[in-house]
């Protein structure tokens, strides 16, 4: 019964989570500026996996772990818990790089992270990234 209680929070906490950081909106911008499909390719030196693209650096430094890398990123919820954990991880940083507060940060400012890493907030090579997503959204 307590383990059952557990995951029950964990379930309302990671949906709480989800709300604020991917809504539904945004992940359908995500899917389409990224065009992915459930395969790996290799992009400018860098194999990314699934529908969102994810490198395994990005799903390392998200702590998501319970399947595989590509087990993981080729199946779209886990590969948005990964995406969920990694903004949660940088989105402070992101915040700070932009001179925001976290509850601020736009979809936009996500795939600024997604694309440029932890410092993706303050590189201008995501800028154009977040635009797109951001005429997505509107």
């Amino acid at each position: 019964m307590i383990k059952l209680h557990s995951l029950i929070i964990l379930c309302l906490t990671v949906g709480l989570v989800t709300s604020s950081l991917l809504t539904d909106e945004c992940l359908s911008c995500l899917r389409q500026k990224k065009k992915g499909d459930k395969t790996c390719r290799w992009n400018w030196g860098n194999k990314s996996c699934g529908t969102y693209h994810i490198t395994k650096e990005f799903w390392l430094a998200a702590y998501e772990r319970g399947y595989s890398y590509e087990t993981c990123t080729k199946d779209d919820f886990c590969a948005e818990l990964t995406m969920m954990s990694y903004f949660r991880r940088y989105g402070e940083r992101c915040a700070n790089q932009l001179n925001k507060e976290s509850y601020q940060l736009t979809c936009g400012d996500y795939i600024r992270l997604h694309d440029g890493g932890p410092d993706g907030c303050s590189r201008s090579g995501t800028l154009a990234a977040s635009e797109s997503i951001e005429r997505c959204m509107a």
